[in-house]
């Protein structure tokens, strides 16, 4: 009985197995590093813009017609918002908004379209928070000058507070 202890491959099929394990191992690493694209928000269906027309278009027809709005105002009159954003997210890095479009639609007394907005990413203002805090009166306490604070401040009386 003849017994085998190890196969070994021709040359030429070891080098080819070795390129292609390269090439596949590659090719993994880079899909990894492939973009991931994420629309978010209202997907615009350019074929419908054209139908909504100032005067004539009323808020029920424009639900009907669009949808729900992404958001809506409450003030002068009220307006809907239709906003999308593109946001693509590269390896370990933070997604980064790369695309907004915002559809705004306003409406007079009526409830028709009064006008009709539209605004990009480069339309948008940055707004900086400002996190400022009020002193409030008294002083803090640490959590054991709370605890030992309340000592003794309970009444003895059976009607009052902490009359068990």
């Amino acid at each position: 009985m003849k017994q085998v202890t190890s196969i070994s491959l021709p040359s030429d099929k070891r080098k080819n197995w070795f390129r292609g394990a390269a090439t596949g191992l590659a090719m993994t690493g880079l899909l990894a590093c492939a973009p991931v694209i994420d629309n978010r928000g209202y997907v615009f269906d350019e074929s419908l813009l054209p139908q909504l027309k100032v005067g004539t278009t009323s808020q029920t027809d424009i639900i009907t017609l669009m949808g729900s709005p992404s958001t809506a105002s409450t003030l002068n009159g009220g307006a809907y918002y239709y906003i999308s954003s593109k946001f693509i997210t590269e390896a370990y890095r933070a997604p980064r908004e790369t695309e907004r479009r915002v559809l705004a639609i306003f409406f007079d007394e009526d409830k028709k379209v009064r006008d009709l907005g539209f605004y990009t990413l480069e339309d948008g203002n940055i707004v900086t928070l400002v996190e400022r805090t009020t002193e409030t009166q008294g002083r803090e306490l640490s959590f054991l000058q709370q605890i030992f604070g309340n000592l003794g401040r309970f009444e003895s009386g059976e009607d009052g507070p902490g009359g068990f």
